[in-house]
């Protein structure tokens, strides 16, 4: 895979603090810093899946006025909590 050098500006604070956990973990601030991106941005892109998914649903009510009833819901959760298998109720 191909690299490229991108620079970021931080202040002397953040500086201090990246050298500080580096040198605890025994890893370089380059590698905390290539590390803690890559963690933000698979949370970041799950978490926009989520919000698209989300939005299809709601718009998907809206048109049809389809849910899935509260008790449904109710027993479904139930069924997980108590450790068995439970299809997801549609």
């Amino acid at each position: 895979m191909a690299t490229t050098t991108i620079g970021i500006k931080v202040d002397d604070n953040t500086r201090a603090r990246l050298k500080t956990l580096a040198e605890a973990k025994n890893r370089s601030p380059h590698w905390l810093m290539r590390t803690a991106l890559a963690e933000y941005l698979a949370r970041e892109e799950e978490r926009e899946h989520e919000r698209r998914e989300d939005e299809a649903r709601w718009d998907r009510y809206v048109l049809t006025g389809e849910a899935v009833p509260n008790e449904r819901v109710k027993k479904w959760l139930g069924a997980l909590a108590e450790g068995r298998d439970a299809k997801c109720p549609r």
